[in-house]
């Protein structure tokens, strides 16, 4: 949008009277990418639970995020998640003979989950479209935050394009808060534009620390595992690497038992 536009905006337009901008027409055309950007923000936050705000900084405009009131817990990590799943449960969950299997490991896995316990694989739970694979890992996650036991739930594409937007420390402390999570469900997991630095550095190096600390990993994804390795993870912007894609999908065989789960959409 060009600047008269953008100044038909009643948040701009507080901003711009709060810090005497209303004549300094060149600072405000300067900085019209971010006041751009800021809108698109406020219609689509880029950051589950905290809003944008605009700053002024020595003649810049930037863009900066304060946390909701209604955020999440510190111990509940969402990124991507729908908010119609934010509060689902195994009652909410419809059981037919191609779900249930996904539905008793599930199930399982919060019976007997424990803090201090022994290693206890995850799920690679796997099937089409809208057959409920994020539904029944969301109610799992909820049963054990109730538990307040820590939880993460990671969409792919959506920690891809919040990783674009982060600045190289923020990448870092999200990563390791991913990998660290007591709990985590990747969701979507072969999803998105891969690159080679989100396959080595970003789901192989999550992956290597959940596996060397034994914690508990689900993933949901329309490819079995054969297939995810064969034809997500073995190229990567062109690029074949057979070898990488092979260990990210023992990893994965590693931390997790792999379910089938078939249905029609309920999307």
């Amino acid at each position: 949008m060009k600047l008269d536009e953008i100044l038909k905006n009643a948040q701009i337009n507080q901003f711009i009277n709060a810090n005497g901008l209303t004549k300094k027409q060149q600072l405000l055309e300067d900085n019209l990418d971010v006041l751009n950007d800021y809108i698109s923000q406020t219609q689509q936050p880029l950051f589950p639970d905290y809003d944008p705000k605009l700053l002024l900084i020595d003649d810049k405009i930037d863009i900066f995020y304060e946390k909701t009131t209604d955020a999440l817990p510190e111990n509940l990590l969402r990124i991507g998640q729908s908010k119609s799943l934010s509060n689902v449960s195994f009652a909410d969950f419809q059981v037919d003979e191609q779900r249930n299997e996904a539905f008793i490991a599930a199930i399982s896995f919060v019976e007997h989950y424990t803090l201090d316990q022994k290693f206890r694989k995850g799920i690679y739970l796997w099937g089409n479209f809208g057959v409920g694979k994020s539904y029944l890992m969301s109610a799992m996650l909820n049963e054990l935050a109730a538990k307040h036991v820590e939880t993460a739930f990671v969409t792919i594409s959506a920690l891809i394009n919040r990783l674009n937007e982060s600045q190289m420390l923020e990448k870092q402390r999200l990563i390791r808060k991913i990998a660290h999570s007591r709990v985590l469900v990747f969701d979507d997991l072969g999803a998105g534009d891969l690159t080679t630095w989100l396959r080595d550095n970003v789901i192989a190096a999550i992956l290597d620390d959940r596996m060397n600390y034994q914690r508990p990993t689900f993933f949901t994804s329309n490819f079995d595992i054969k297939s995810l390795q064969d034809q997500y993870l073995a190229v990567a912007r062109g690029v074949a690497e057979p070898i990488k894609a092979a260990r990210i999908a023992e990893r994965i065989k590693f931390l997790s038992n792999e379910i089938k789960m078939g249905g029609e959409s309920h999307r």
